[in-house]
């Protein structure tokens, strides 16, 4: 079990997804959890629930994340939703940070800012 109440959630949500594509609720599982006696499933069945378990609890950290990652650096903080690197705002970035490094390489960054903004990817060597 996660101390963290989002992974908590997110596997909630994950069993809540599971048992509607079965057409089942909540009451459903309580119910037959309830009804069960401890021998009314299958070792097979006992299996199978746990490793949906797992599963809906790797997606739901997954998601969880995710979800994490994107409220802390939002779609920008240089990556597209891809992954790939954005370019204009690296250069935006290193533009307004350009007084950290030496001035001989000011002329190279007002460069690559003025390639990025009509959309052009910097060469492999710029990279």
């Amino acid at each position: 079990m996660s101390d963290s109440q989002g992974e908590a959630l997110a596997a909630l949500c994950a069993i809540a997804r599971l048992l509607e594509t079965h057409g089942r609720t909540f009451h459903d599982l309580a119910d037959h959890v309830e009804n069960a006696n401890g021998g009314g499933l299958s070792e097979d069945d006992k299996k199978k629930i746990r490793s949906e378990i797992e599963n809906a609890h790797a997606l739901g950290y997954a998601e969880g994340v995710k979800a994490a990652e994107s409220k802390q650096h939002g779609t920008g903080a240089f990556r597209n939703t891809d992954g790939k690197l954005e370019w204009a705002e690296v250069v935006l970035f290193v533009q307004r940070e350009k007084h950290r490094v030496p001035s001989k390489h000011h002329e190279f960054i007002d460069d690559m800012a003025s390639r990025t903004v009509y959309g052009r990817e910097p060469s492999p060597k710029q990279h």
